[in-house]
């Protein structure tokens, strides 16, 4: 495993729950925690 401990994200793109598209970019400067789960549907 690499650890990327102080770099930057790479871009992304990732719809959330409610279907609204959110960037890397809208966050560029802040802190942002991602939580990847699977669905059980």
């Amino acid at each position: 495993m690499v650890d990327l401990t102080g770099k930057p994200a790479r871009p992304f793109a990732v719809y959330d729950s409610n279907g609204i598209l959110h960037n890397q970019k809208e966050y560029n400067g802040r802190w942002l925690l991602l939580i990847f789960h699977r669905h059980l549907g």
